[in-house]
């Protein structure tokens, strides 16, 4: 464990140390929570709080974060935020969780946001795993969820077994509580968009869809530094982190549920308090999923990748508009590079999908959307999707909907 972080250390940009002392012997679990201007952190500390006790201490990284020059107002909050962990830790009687505060609120501006501070906790995450010479687990929340009572002991039972490298929790929006109509109605339809997508590419056959909601992750140590570590993306870090590691380690899904906001956000370009912010702004207009016939076309391309490797990628048929796209990307120079690369078929089609990852699925799909098939409202495309998938009798409506997709979606 030790050589694989002094590798990681060397090779990537890695801040010092910010605690010296030597975790707990029993540490079990790592959370790392990003927060950043957040008025309200007590919440999500008093719902790891009333958790069922794990078999071990729970180490909470908190990382107070911002960027040189940051508004006077969103420092202030920050403030706020430490304060409020700190009468929070006064009043708790000792536990099993340890709560620990980073602060780095002076970032460079152009990298600033989720993304790196994810990263600053994380490796801090990793050093302390690293002191006890074990390789344990690391979660990602945010500051502005709760979980489920099961939470850390399903991440336990999740990691006992010790081909898991990398797991992602259940989530819901729990739009039932939310007073305002508009939020509700904006992250059902947000919700079920992700939830839609995920389907479609499991019924095409893409062999890594998984959801990637950033507070929902979870990653061994060792895997964490072979991987590079977070990125340091402004948002979408989660998606890009989840999809270099998934096609090269064991996935799971852990049978405990994280709780997202459902509340406006401006902080990161696009994610669901953007897109709950885009939806109020157009005056609750329906908000779009993708058309089924992309999953059809996606379904069609997937259908042919194992002959990949004895033919010729000329020689597959395949649907116009994903040749259309596939002649945009090189992909016949690409499948020979991989093909000549490997030293036999197991080893060619790990490359592949690694090449092939869900970057590419998501460029693909878009191709598909922009030039041939328009997005649809959500509630026809989830409508028109299940029926493709599940052969369902009747049309339902959006609720009802996203609890069909939250289902199939379970474990």
């Amino acid at each position: 464990m030790q050589e694989i972080i002094k590798t990681y250390t060397n090779r990537f940009q890695v801040k010092p140390p910010f605690f010296q002392d030597v975790p707990a012997v029993d540490l079990c679990l790592v959370v790392v929570i990003p927060a950043f201007n957040e008025p309200d952190i007590r919440s999500t500390l008093d719902s790891l709080q009333h958790c069922k006790c794990p078999e071990g201490t729970v180490e909470v990284i908190i990382v107070i974060n911002s960027g040189v020059g940051a508004n006077p107002s969103i420092m202030e909050t920050n403030q706020q935020t430490v304060d409020q962990i700190e009468s929070w830790k006064s009043r708790q009687e000792q536990g099993f969780l340890q709560i620990r505060i980073i602060r780095e609120e002076r970032l460079a501006a152009n990298k600033a946001g989720a993304g790196w501070a994810r990263k600053i906790g994380m490796d801090e995450a990793l050093r302390r795993w690293g002191l006890l010479g074990r390789d344990g687990p690391i979660l990602c929340l945010d500051a502005d969820c709760e979980v489920s009572p099961d939470y850390f002991q399903a991440a336990q039972r999740g990691f006992n077994n010790p081909s898991i490298n990398l797991a992602h929790f259940q989530f819901e929006h729990r739009y039932e509580l939310e007073p305002d109509q508009q939020l509700k109605m904006g992250i059902i339809q947000y919700e079920l968009h992700l939830r839609c997508y995920i389907q479609g590419l499991k019924w095409a056959g893409y062999p890594f869809a998984c959801h990637t909601v950033g507070s929902c992750m979870a990653v061994k140590a060792a895997a964490y530094a072979r991987a590079g570590g977070m990125n340091r993306r402004k948002a979408g870090e989660d998606f890009y982190f989840m999809h270099k590691l998934i096609p090269v380690n064991e996935f799971t899904y852990l049978a405990a549920t994280v709780y997202p906001s459902c509340r406006l956000s401006d902080r990161v370009p696009f994610g669901t308090g953007r897109a709950q912010l885009e939806y109020v702004a157009a005056g609750m207009l329906e908000k779009l999923s993708y058309h089924p016939d992309i999953y059809r076309n996606l379904q069609a391309f997937f259908l042919q990748v194992p002959l990949l490797y004895s033919h010729q990628p000329g020689a597959l048929p395949l649907p116009k508009p994903i040749l259309e796209f596939l002649r945009g990307v090189n992909f016949e120079m690409q499948v020979s590079e991989i093909k000549s690369q490997s030293n036999g078929e197991s080893a060619f089609f790990k490359r592949f999908w690694q090449w092939m990852d869900g970057f590419m699925i998501l460029k693909l799909t878009h191709h598909l959307r922009d030039q041939y098939f328009p997005s649809l409202p959500v509630q026809v495309a989830g409508n028109e999707l299940m029926s493709l998938i599940w052969t369902h009798p009747k049309k339902l409506d959006l609720p009802d909907l996203l609890e069909a997709f939250r289902n199939s979606d379970q474990i």
